[in-house]
């Protein structure tokens, strides 16, 4: 099971975790459209384009691993020739589960902790790289959905 927290609540770095053991560290960064992590010695980059809600992995070369479509209360994961979908199960983005060929619940993002500073990911039948990015994905989806929330609350703030 892959877990991600908070390095320290106010940041907006997480740490991740495989079963307890540390993989990566992941900074969702503040306004950029793209960061970058290594896992297991590889170089990746999540880039999101700001309007149209699609994310991308790509390896270090620059090559597209898998992309994802508007991410909404359903939604897709495209890698290797195959589309995976996802679908919101729980209210305010809490929880995402993947559904498997069989139309069948295939595994889960949840997420957890104080403040929601804490999610995990059990999604078999991934290679870890994937599941690393359908994970930061829901990250950016909330902080996303915050930082609108912000900015409605501000202007009608007056």
């Amino acid at each position: 099971m892959l877990h991600a927290k908070r390095v320290h609540p106010p940041s907006q770095e997480y740490e991740f975790t495989e079963d307890g053991r540390a993989l990566t560290t992941f900074p969702l960064g503040r306004g950029g459209t793209g960061t970058r992590f290594t896992l297991h010695g590889a170089g990746y980059l999540v880039r999101a384009h700001r309007f149209s809600g699609v994310h991308e992995l790509l390896d270090a070369d620059g090559t597209a691993i898998a992309t994802t479509d508007r991410v909404r209360r359903d939604w897709t994961m495209t890698c290797s020739g195959r589309v995976i979908a996802f679908r919101r199960t729980a209210s305010a983005d809490r929880e995402h589960t993947m559904i498997g060929d069989d139309g069948e619940p295939a595994g889960t993002i949840r997420r957890t902790g104080h403040v929601r500073s804490e999610a995990t990911a059990d999604l078999p039948g991934l290679e870890l790289e994937l599941q690393v990015f359908a994970l930061v994905v829901v990250l950016l989806r909330r902080r996303r959905k915050r930082t609108a929330a912000a900015v409605r609350s501000a202007s009608l703030g007056g």
